[in-house]
């Protein structure tokens, strides 16, 4: 392990910064010159790696490397974006302004379209510089619209802020209260609940967490895995407090069941 990156979970920011730095301070000088990146892609809430966000400190180093070395920032926010997070893009909640965001998934509330956003200056191209098969289906692109005007129009960023922060409070205390769970994170309707076998090695217990979700499925919950052994609580931007409260209480049901039978 790089050293600056060996800060650890008892100094999260130092941890953080020691990572985004060695990007600069190793690999740059030993894998590839600066001069040959086009680009950083970065997720501001990492999706299939395990619900884990990223620091405000880690964030805003990458820029500063960015702008150092004329790299372009490219925020990744296929499953981040579109309000998930409870502002339009996760990485909103860092203060940093990307190059290029790329979207998908929510932005046509489940129609196949992706979408490339980026600063005027760089989206340039004279016609034809690219071409998609399946590009600009108006159906598809109604259907964003339609989404975004939705969003907007009734408040679901806010709904989402709202009642993931709901969420989160709730399972604050899971971390202490059940032996399986190692973390709870997330931000917005976007959160994380990591399952371990052991609290003090982290050992991932991903055969727990599958059990887990089976149980909730069962039970008429449905949640997914990702990562190790982590799961992902994902909801409709349209989810209340009552129905949310409803899915924790299964959920913690579920995790109690695996945790007597571990």
């Amino acid at each position: 392990m790089y050293r600056g990156c060996e800060g650890g979970p008892q100094d999260a920011e130092a941890f953080a910064l020691g990572c985004a730095r060695f990007i600069e301070d190793k690999l740059f000088k030993t894998s590839l010159a600066p001069e040959e990146v086009a680009a950083i892609f970065v997720e501001p809430v990492q999706g299939e790696g395990g619900y884990v966000v990223a620091p405000t400190v880690f964030m805003q180093e990458l820029r500063r490397i960015c702008d150092r070395h004329g790299i372009l920032l490219v925020a990744d926010e296929v499953q981040s974006g579109i309000g998930r997070t409870g502002k339009w893009w996760a990485i909103e909640h860092t203060g940093v302004q990307p190059d290029i965001v790329c979207s998908a998934k929510g932005i046509a509330s489940g129609m196949p379209l992706g979408v490339t956003i980026s600063k005027a200056e760089i989206m340039d191209w004279v016609p034809g510089s690219h071409a998609s098969t399946f590009g600009g289906n108006p159906v598809c692109n109604a259907a964003a619209m339609a989404t975004l005007d939705v969003i907007e129009g009734e408040g679901l960023l806010h709904n989402a802020s709202e009642v993931g922060n709901h969420m989160l409070k709730r399972m604050a205390n899971w971390p202490s209260k059940h032996r399986l769970v190692g973390d709870v994170r997330g931000r917005g309707l976007m959160i994380g609940v990591e399952i371990v076998k052991d609290k003090k090695t982290k050992e991932y217990g991903a055969a727990q967490r599958d059990r887990i979700i089976q149980l909730a499925f069962e039970h008429g919950i449905l949640f997914l895995g990702c990562g190790p052994s982590t799961i992902r609580i994902a909801p409709p931007l349209i989810v209340t407090k009552e129905e949310a409260d409803v899915a924790m209480d299964v959920l913690e049901e579920c995790i109690s069941i695996v945790n007597q039978a571990a």
